[in-house]
């Protein structure tokens, strides 16, 4: 019996110390990762004096800012990361903070309250005020926090279909509209700087076109449509602190609007040229930095490639054409 013990007690040494080496071996073998960064990560920069800086110490530096716009890469985490991290920090220094959206239009600003007043629920929230499809994942932190902490939050772009007819119509269409579609867009449309429309004319990937007299730039519409989008968000805002006491807002659109202080910033330094304004723009890794396009800089990992084989960018543009030749000026 002794005998036999001693050979079990033996063998099972034996197996631990080849599963233990096995252990070492599987450890030893597991490839590293070739990067330690994620996709939600980001590194904040001043733009002053070109240094890192801390999400807490932005705060502090945004403390006295009429206006805080913070750019985005549209659905890209890092933006939508920053955002939510930046938000609480603000609210704890200046408790009368207003949000402003580009993702809400202002014919569904009362929606938006009811659901900020607890009247509604999400769903009808995300169906009647038409909410973008990364509602969920994107923005519902901030309107929670809105909601949670009673803070006004402002649907500040102009709907859709009038986007849609100014780029078919042109922007005088606009006169055409009933009192209350009036509401839904700025009262100018067209004033803009000669930088935008250098900007929107290089992204478009056009030089627009010229008269056969004098030979000036003819704007399309489709950059009249693009300023109904600015100019009714720069009004939204502008707006917004008039009817506020020492109120401070944040703003959140994509980064075209806000970018170099163009877009809806140079149409709220229209309305109002005194207020400080501060920007807060992003950049991916693999770009050298560009100090110029906002106050803040923060830097993320490049999102996916989108299409790698060219037969499927071309099926999707397509695609997106037809929806577009689909569309009507319908309001």
């Amino acid at each position: 019996m002794k005998i036999i013990r001693r050979f079990k007690a033996t063998v099972m040494l034996s197996t631990s110390i080849v599963l233990a080496q096995g252990c070492v071996t599987t450890q030893q073998d597991m490839p590293s990762p070739k990067r330690t960064t994620m996709l939600d990560d980001y590194t904040l920069f001043s733009a002053s004096d070109e240094q890192p800086i801390t999400a807490e110490q932005l705060a502090v530096k945004l403390n006295s800012v009429d206006v805080i716009f913070i750019g985005e890469y549209h659905t890209h985490s890092a933006s939508h990361r920053l955002q939510a991290n930046l938000l609480p920090l603000i609210f704890r220094q200046n408790p009368n903070l207003i949000l402003s959206f580009e993702q809400f239009a202002r014919d569904k600003q009362t929606i938006l309250n009811q659901y900020l007043n607890n009247e509604i629920g999400e769903q009808t929230l995300i169906k009647q005020a038409d909410a973008w499809d990364n509602y969920q994942s994107d923005y519902r932190p901030l309107v929670e926090f809105a909601r949670e902490n009673k803070l006004r939050a402002i649907a500040a772009n102009t709907p859709l279909s009038i986007v849609r007819c100014v780029a078919r119509k042109g922007p005088e269409y606009i006169q055409q509209f009933k009192a209350p579609q009036k509401k839904w867009v700025a009262q100018d449309i067209t004033s803009s700087s000669t930088a935008y429309q250098e900007k929107f004319k290089t992204a478009m990937g056009h030089h627009g076109s010229k008269t056969a007299k004098s030979g000036p730039v003819k704007m399309s519409n489709s950059f009249y449509a693009q300023l109904a989008r600015d100019n009714t968000m720069a009004e939204s805002i502008f707006n917004a602190l008039k009817q506020s006491k020492n109120g401070q807002v944040i703003h959140f659109n994509g980064a075209f609007h806000s970018n170099y202080h163009l877009g809806t910033v140079d149409a709220l330094k229209k309305l109002d040229p005194k207020l400080n304004i501060a920007v807060i723009s992003p950049q991916f890794k693999n770009e050298a930095i560009d100090w110029s396009v906002g106050d803040f800089v923060y830097k993320i990992k490049p999102l996916p490639k989108r299409y790698i084989k060219k037969e499927n960018l071309n099926q999707a543009i397509k695609v997106m054409m037809e929806k577009r030749k689909s569309t009507h000026c319908e309001l």
